[in-house]
């Protein structure tokens, strides 16, 4: 097949800024193009550039036992088109008015020594193995000039600094998912939610616990990251944490990110998103509503008991989290009213006469309403946090699972297309080339047939095979040529398109199933490892150390 005689109508990449979106090109240009890694000097926004990996409406779906949205194949299967009724929302996370942290810098600085706004956050102490961390925010001003909190991920190896919006970090775990389908990419922490936006619609984004609770789970994505062999290589990864490059937004504009095609993931191949092919345009999207009667060996065998333990498993994470928001909430409610327990003894110690026991008592009050607080902290920490990052892992594991049945139901469904098709051109050729056939038993056999039904059917017979006759003739005669012509078309057609393009198909399939499956095991075994953390840290770190200090306030 001649690549410079394929046409646009069949390109995947038109339509995108991929160098191929054109016209198919000589592959010298195509490495000159990926060697190019210089930054676009125009800017747009990120946030009309990213597309959201929905984390909020996913723990719905979670509460709904995960319910497939069939919204279309045309999308990215693995970014889940959906909007959250709880936590997400439209509001940019990078803008805020700021009343207590305000800066006059126009631009991102080039060095710290410009001495920006900053805050050190009190939160726990990160894993020290981990070569990049966040270690504080400052408060700048981004390529609009909007104050935006930019998070200061430092590289201890390397003794540097680089600096990135929250929008930037769903940018990249965007991208990431795109570019590795076949790879778990771990959470990122939650957009604001709506109703915390009514609460408080003035400085909503400038809560610190807020900032601080991303500082941690962003820690943990990037922890991820770093440990990963294959993503910490990645030309994405390597791009996010230079620190030469100020901008981040700029480098969506250049290759690698230019390279990906405009059209579905699921036209395009799944081991390199990137590298084009004709072929590709000649797969179908499958009818999503097959995905509910969709069934094979393989799927059933192997990915479905999968996704019956991730389903199973997030229910319980969903529930513990429940029942620890309502804990934690009880807990901040009894702090409260010991607090005003204490003033109220401290108040009535001073208009007693024997106000030594009283004093006594409302200390041990005070002393107990601080216990209450730290296990609250202690509670959102250790235990809240970790349920949301395991129940958004295991959420997008579901979804790695969701795009592996997609592809093997698009193979599927193309073989079925090949399998018609190849059917067609059978019977066209047999049409050409039929000749009339008497049955075993010849019915012009001078011998009489003692059996009247056996006579009956023999007359049908030759009336069935005189019928035929004048067909066959009547084609050979009118339209033996448009026949050749068509059974020319399918043959070339699946000789030189469909059967190569399912070749393809059948690779990306087996490399995606069997990736999927490693990574799906590998990581639902850590999520075992972390729940049955958590439990250690119940019992010894926040349960343990709670009743330990109560004890020792009430011995006193």
């Amino acid at each position: 097949m001649d690549y410079h005689d394929f046409s646009d109508d069949n390109n995947p990449f038109v339509g995108s800024n991929h160098f191929y979106s054109n016209g198919f090109v000589d592959m010298d240009m195509e490495s000159d193009a990926m060697a190019h890694d210089g930054l676009h000097p125009e800017s747009s926004d990120n946030d009309d550039i990213v597309e959201s990996d929905n984390e909020d409406n996913n723990r719905r779906c979670g509460r709904d036992n995960l319910k497939n949205d069939d919204n279309g194949g045309d999308k990215d299967t693995r970014d889940n088109k959906q909007e959250g009724n709880e936590e997400n929302n439209d509001f940019d996370d990078d803008e805020a008015d700021y009343s207590v942290m305000d800066t006059t810098y126009d631009s991102i600085p080039y060095s710290v020594s410009e001495q920006p706004t900053f805050y050190v956050p009190t939160m726990t102490k990160c894993d020290t193995n981990a070569q990049f961390q966040i270690s504080t925010f400052e408060i700048l001003k981004d390529y609009k000039g909007t104050r935006t909190i930019y998070y200061k991920i430092e590289n201890s190896a390397a003794n540097t600094h680089i600096l990135r919006r929250y929008n930037d970090f769903r940018s990249l775990r965007s991208y990431l998912s795109k570019f590795y389908p076949y790879l778990f990419i771990p959470p990122i922490p939650e957009k604001h939610s709506l109703s915390r936006f009514l609460k408080n619609p003035f400085n909503y984004k400038s809560d610190m616990s807020i900032i601080e609770l991303r500082i941690r789970l962003l820690n943990y994505f990037l922890m991820k990251i770093n440990n990963h062999p294959t993503l910490s290589t990645s030309p994405i990864v390597v791009k996010f944490l230079d620190p030469l490059i100020n901008n981040w937004n700029s480098c969506l504009n250049s290759p690698p990110f230019t390279n990906l095609s405009s059209n579905s993931f699921l036209l395009v191949s799944t081991r390199n998103p990137t590298k084009p092919s004709p072929y590709f345009s000649y797969l179908p999207i499958p009818p999503l509503t097959l995905l509910k009667t969709f069934s094979t060996r393989l799927n059933s065998q192997v990915f479905q008991k999968l996704e019956n333990q991730l389903k199973i498993f997030l229910k319980i994470i969903v529930n513990l989290e429940t029942k620890m928001k309502n804990l934690i909430k009880t807990l901040n409610a009894l702090r409260v009213n010991l607090v005003e327990f204490g003033a109220v003894l401290n108040i009535f110690s001073i208009m007693e006469n024997q106000n030594y026991n009283i004093e006594k008592f409302g200390n041990k009050i005070d002393l107990n309403f601080l216990n209450i607080e730290i296990l609250s902290t202690n509670l959102s920490i250790k235990i809240k946090e970790p349920l949301i990052i395991m129940k958004n892992s295991v959420i997008y594991l579901l979804q790695m699972l969701h795009f592996r049945k997609l592809k093997e139901l698009q193979f599927v469904y193309f073989q079925n297309i090949i399998q018609k098709k190849q059917s067609r051109l059978k019977s066209l050729v047999n049409s050409i080339n039929t000749q009339p056939i008497l049955p075993a038993l010849d019915p012009n056999s001078s011998e009489p047939i003692s059996s009247p039904s056996l006579n009956l059917a023999i007359e049908n017979m030759k009336l069935k095979n005189k019928s035929h006759q004048i067909t066959v003739e009547n084609l050979s005669n009118e339209s033996k040529q448009q026949i050749l012509s068509e059974i020319k078309t399918l043959n070339n057609e699946l000789n030189s398109n469909l059967v190569p393009c399912f070749k393809f198909l059948l690779d990306d399939v087996q490399f995606l199933s069997v990736q999927v499956e490693k990574n799906t095991k590998h990581e639902l075994k850590h999520l075992l490892q972390m729940m049955s953390t958590l439990q250690q840290n119940w019992k010894s770190n926040v349960w343990g150390e709670y009743f330990a200090s109560c004890l020792d306030v009430w011995k006193k």
